[in-house]
């Protein structure tokens, strides 16, 4: 699964990063999201941009004892498996996966198919592919 940007519905008012880790750890923390909408000041006004997973599984890849894998369209971590090296994290081309207060790998599941950051738009404007 991929999600997709509708930059002329995106207001950036961010409400989807906000639904993410309130779904994921129970707190509005934008910076524990799956999902970031970045503004970049051009010259000629500000570009909005979608920064997710992409389903590269460079952090599978990384994964010295297996604990990623992938179910479908989205990805799983085993938290007995995960030894909290963090080798995902530093392998993840998007900075989406961090490490959770359990020191485990928190990795992008897309709520398990169904993102809660697409019902939460409020404009519509963010798809999955």
């Amino acid at each position: 699964m991929k999600l997709i940007l509708d930059t002329g519905k995106c207001t950036g008012c961010k409400i989807c990063q906000l639904a993410c880790s309130a779904t994921h750890i129970g707190a509005f923390n934008p910076q524990k999201a799956h999902l970031k909408i970045i503004d970049t000041d051009k010259l000629a006004g500000t570009s909005r941009r979608l920064i997710s997973c992409t389903m590269c599984l460079k952090c599978v890849d990384s994964c010295p004892v297996g604990a990623i894998g992938q179910d479908d369209d989205h990805l799983l971590v085993s938290v007995k498996t995960c030894i909290g090296c963090g080798q995902c994290v530093d392998a993840c081309p998007n900075g989406i996966i961090y490490m959770n207060d359990n020191h485990t790998a928190a990795v992008p599941d897309f709520c398990q198919g169904h993102p809660v950051c697409i019902d939460w738009c409020p404009h519509d404007a963010i798809h999955k592919e």
